[in-house]
């Protein structure tokens, strides 16, 4: 890997991995013995028009939706997510950057799990844009790619969710104490495909998109909603200070 980083050791990675699981599902990528269940690598939710389908079909049924947007929505955003907490968790908490490219996924009634058979993954040297690479890049771009391919829908909403996913995940790392995760996030929203997807709000952040869940029977909006109330532009501050 470039940028001077260097290959973690196994158990260093390992230990990541298991600390990081203690903070909650989204976090959590198990190693060893899989389990039961049909374990494919995450590029197949990608490559694999199949797959995706099958995937985005199961989340539409758990969510009572037939909209194809709205299904396909909700399951980019907790997959961002998903990578998000385990790359940046990774970063904040050991220094340790997991390799998503090593990461396999089952499909648990629209619910992705993730696993890691051979945990690898770096450390040192610039792991933040290692991360912002990989995730962006690597797996979110060509998920995008792949949902709007199966059925046109807005490429704003999709990367609202994976700027909205960043922010989500270095709250749970900061315990919304804005230190090290937070402002590793906000260089990550300085990319090019995520600097005009959220504004600052006061000491947080609101998106300029919605992730369509209010379209579900369930409905309900999330708290940096487009549609909740009126935003600023990102990186402005408030009006008076």
């Amino acid at each position: 890997m470039s940028r001077r980083s260097t290959t973690a050791e196994p158990p260093a990675l390992a230990l990541t991995l298991e600390t990081l699981a203690g903070l909650g599902p989204y976090f959590t990528a198990t190693t060893g013995d899989p389990g039961p269940g049909d374990w494919r690598p995450v590029r197949d939710l990608y490559d694999d028009a199949g797959a995706l389908a099958v995937v985005v079909g199961h989340v539409g049924a758990r969510l009572g939706t037939r909209e194809y947007r709205v299904a396909a929505s909700t399951l980019f955003l907790g997959y961002a997510a998903r990578l998000w907490s385990l790359t940046l968790g990774g970063i904040v908490r050991t220094g340790i950057l997991p390799d998503a490219d090593r990461l396999l996924w089952r499909d648990m009634d629209g619910r992705i799990d993730l696993h890691m058979s051979e945990p690898g993954g770096w450390s040192g040297g610039e792991l933040v844009e290692i991360a912002r690479e990989t995730v962006l890049g690597r797996h979110l771009e060509p998920m995008i790619a792949a949902i709007r391919s199966a059925e046109p829908m807005s490429e704003q909403v999709l990367w609202g969710n994976a700027a909205s996913a960043v922010i989500g995940a270095a709250r749970v790392l900061d315990g919304e104490t804005g230190t090290t995760a937070l402002q590793i996030a906000e260089k990550i929203l300085l990319d090019p495909r995520l600097v005009d997807t959220v504004d600052r709000e006061g000491t947080g952040f609101r998106r300029r998109s919605c992730c369509l869940f209010y379209r579900t029977p369930v409905s309900g909006y999330c708290g940096d909603c487009v549609l909740t109330r009126p935003a600023r532009t990102f990186g402005q501050p408030d009006a008076g200070k």
